[in-house]
């Protein structure tokens, strides 16, 4: 009997290859551009076989963007909050502003008319680098420079949600000075806690639901 080899199965090979397939060609067109068609010849595989890994375009074309950008976008840790915050917001900007922004860019603008493309957006981009985001900050929790049960899915938001904005809007460039600034401002209001005689009976800010208002006075009436 011949020796066994083991790797990876077949059809992991294929995968592979339509995912690098996919990436080659949002490099040289606009990803509107890029078919179904020439994914699958470019990977030497059919186009039902694209069909059984991902329901729609859009969706192999977002993960194969993802994988292609994961060693500039990773999460590792300093030790300290604050070099990390700082170091993983310039990383998204860099890309951005590199020539890989175009088709990142893309995806969320084409995104905010095209309900295939923001499912696709929020299932293959949004939802993985989320978890990867709450996975490093809870590492920090770990440390002590995070409360235990802080809302990790909210400081990821706090976090981001400013760089697309700017995306969005074009209000502003994003610039290193400007990531510096966001994560000090963001990593003050993050890290709050409030101090005084009742401070173990007020909600920290990012983890607890906003205060109820004061209820309102009411008029006095003469009797």
């Amino acid at each position: 009997m011949g020796d066994c080899k083991k790797g990876r199965p077949r059809d992991e090979d294929v995968r592979l290859r339509l995912l690098a397939a996919a990436a080659r060609l949002m490099e040289e067109s606009a990803s509107a551009n890029v078919s179904v068609e020439a994914i699958a010849a470019l990977a030497g595989a059919g186009k039902a076989t694209i069909y059984r890994w991902w329901p729609t375009k859009a969706a192999l074309l977002i993960e194969a963007f993802r994988i292609a950008v994961a060693s500039e976008l990773n999460y590792k840790s300093s030790g300290s909050l604050e070099s990390d915050v700082s170091q993983w917001l310039l990383q998204f900007t860099n890309m951005l502003s590199g020539p890989r922004g175009r088709i990142f860019s893309a995806f969320v603008a084409e995104g905010q008319s095209d309900p295939e493309i923001a499912s696709a957006f929020r299932e293959f981009w949004i939802k993985p680098r989320r978890a990867e985001a709450k996975e490093a900050l809870h590492r920090h929790c770990a440390t002590g420079e995070l409360a235990e049960d802080i809302d990790l899915d909210l400081v990821v938001e706090i976090l981001y949600a400013p760089l697309y904005y700017r995306l969005l809007t074009g209000w502003g460039p994003l610039t290193p000075d400007y990531v510096e600034s966001l994560a000090r401002l963001a990593l003050k209001g993050i890290e709050l806690k409030p101090s005084g005689p009742n401070s173990q009976n007020l909600p920290h800010p990012a983890h607890s639901p906003q205060a109820p208002l004061p209820p309102t006075p009411q008029p006095h009436t003469e009797k």
